[in-house]
């Protein structure tokens, strides 16, 4: 389907451990924010605040993160609505922070680990056609983890919760996913290193920018 309209995305990828945080792109209120939380929380806050803040100053030019507000389905957002759409993931050391130059976005990434029971949880979570998909992989482990980031991507697109996963379905044969709250998914998934990483938008993707 052409829409007419086109979608640049921007997604930096970080790890915990040897990210910096750039305080001078940050304003009072993200660092007092920031300071009623303790630890490996406030590190990743401040780290993800600082890489959204920093792919606005390259694509937006501006000099400070601007004020954000919870938006519709508790989805934050810029208070200026002309600023681009944004969406943040992190699985155990590693952040992500995807950008949307004009249209939304929805980001998950998940690292490369083994899970107990992952075909138990996919019984749940996948349908049938899903299902045998991935274990007619050789490696179903990783299948598993790119369903499952598709999924949330496209859940966290749209603002919807986790319980509506299994009404997502992912046709990876035909490159096609299908849900009843919405009409349009457009993605591009990747495994980069030891990270499983899916971004979903409304309308097509002309241009994937993966920055490291």
């Amino acid at each position: 389907m052409n829409t007419g309209f086109s979608i640049m995305l921007i997604v930096q990828l970080a790890n915990l451990n040897t990210a910096t945080i750039n305080y001078a792109l940050l304003s009072e209120q993200i660092i007092n924010d920031a300071n009623q939380m303790n630890g490996q929380r406030k590190k990743q806050f401040l780290i993800c605040r600082s890489i959204l803040a920093d792919l606005l100053n390259q694509y937006c030019h501006t000099f400070t993160l601007p004020p954000i507000v919870i938006g519709e389905n508790s989805r934050p957002c810029f208070l200026d609505q002309t600023l681009p759409d944004f969406n943040i993931s992190h699985s155990q050391d590693r952040v992500a922070v995807a950008i949307s130059l004009n249209g939304k976005v929805g980001l998950d990434i998940e690292l490369a680990r083994q899970r107990k029971h992952y075909l138990k949880v996919a019984e749940n979570f996948f349908d049938n056609d899903e299902y045998q998909w991935m274990i007619a992989q050789t490696d179903t482990l990783s299948a598993f983890w790119q369903l499952w980031t598709l999924k949330e991507s496209a859940l966290k697109l749209y603002a919807k919760g986790v319980w509506q996963m299994k009404s997502v379905k992912i046709d990876l044969n035909h490159q096609l996913i299908h849900a009843p709250f919405a009409s349009h998914f457009y993605y591009q998934y990747q495994q980069v290193d030891d990270v499983h990483l899916a971004v979903n938008s409304s309308m097509p993707i002309t241009r994937f920018i993966l920055q490291r």
